[in-house]
């Protein structure tokens, strides 16, 4: 098989890690999501790593396992951000973390009865800056004039959805909105809320009616182009990036999702050019994704040496990906062909 057709089977195994950022420029959907590995005979194993919003390693953050029938366990990440739990039979999992100044994250993870005896589940997390952080300026400017008690509502679905309670905190945005219909934070964050919650039609809702009450509300816009995206509706959401960046035009997140957007709709230059800016957007330079897509243009294009090095750039940030294996095979491949 030729590196160019491999790439193309390649792309659909990792489609799972393009929608990875939230309308707070993180991460909403399948953030961190469980990815099965080798590992020894016997019983199962969890591990990961754990990422600050930089994309250095988080050092000294609690990790804890929950499970059904389970003792909690914790333990905190190394000196790379990385975290193990062993002996873990089949069953249920809450896999939570926490760390001072950032939101709490979590993860469930199901590990089936017919699971391999002595499987690996590999955890990837990145955290946000802390609630208070999150959208703080945005939503403070927004909630002038607005009453207390829909403040209130407000502030309260904001708490949960920092917890990962998506579908509990849209009845307080609800009456939040219900209280004060020209709340735009609040429809900003339901969509936030349908987002996780996959629910991408009543997201796009939220964000067009958050736009439609304040016009300049970049952080809606981004959310909205988010909701095309994973609607894969690239040519809307491609617009929607772009109107984004003129605004804010070293937002990395938006130039990577413009550029993957840009790429399916095979304007290959275009897309190039984004991808390029991630990098050197500060922030930028660790965003996996953006060396993935670049190694991908690079082989189509059969520069084969630029495509091995941005593939073996992109294994460097997530040597656990999920495709990794064939990433390695692929640069193999290429160095064989250049």
């Amino acid at each position: 098989m030729g590196s160019r057709e491999f790439f193309v089977l390649t792309l659909a195994a990792v489609v799972v890690f393009a929608c990875h950022t939230d309308g707070r420029g993180q991460g909403i959907g399948d953030r961190n999501r469980a990815s099965t590995g080798g590992g020894v005979t016997g019983n199962h194993t969890i591990s990961g790593k754990v990422l600050r919003p930089d994309r250095k390693p988080a050092v000294g953050v609690k990790v804890t396992v929950n499970g059904s029938g389970f003792a909690s366990i914790t333990q905190t990440t190394d000196s790379e951000g990385e975290f193990s739990f062993g002996s873990i039979p089949k069953g249920s999992y809450v896999i939570s973390v926490n760390a001072e100044g950032f939101q709490n994250e979590g993860e469930r993870l199901v590990i089936e009865r017919f699971a391999s005896a002595g499987q690996a589940f590999q955890l990837l997390f990145n955290l946000r800056p802390g609630q208070e952080n999150v959208g703080a300026a945005t939503a403070n400017q927004l909630l002038g004039g607005v009453p207390k008690d829909a403040v209130s509502r407000f502030e309260k679905g904001r708490e949960k959805l920092s917890k990962d309670d998506a579908k509990g905190s849209l009845a307080d945005f609800d009456a939040a909105i219900a209280a004060y219909p020209n709340f735009a934070a609040a429809y900003y964050e339901k969509g936030a809320a349908y987002l996780k919650l996959k629910d991408t039609d009543k997201a796009t809702e939220s964000f067009v009616k958050a736009i439609t009450i304040k016009p300049d509300y970049v952080e809606a816009k981004y959310g909205y182009g988010l909701a095309q995206f994973q609607k894969k509706d690239y040519v809307v959401a491609a617009a929607a990036f772009n109107d984004v960046l003129q605004t804010k035009k070293d937002m990395p997140e938006a130039h990577l999702n413009l550029g993957i957007s840009l790429f399916y709709l095979k304007n290959v230059e275009a897309a190039e050019t984004e991808l390029k800016s991630v990098i050197s957007t500060k922030g930028g330079e660790s965003f996996a994704l953006a060396h993935l897509y670049l190694g991908q243009i690079y082989a189509q294009k059969k520069k084969n040496i630029e495509a091995a090095s941005e593939l073996q750039k992109y294994l460097d940030l997530a040597p656990k990906a999920p495709n990794a294996d064939r990433i390695r095979t692929a640069i193999a491949d290429l160095k064989k062909q250049s």
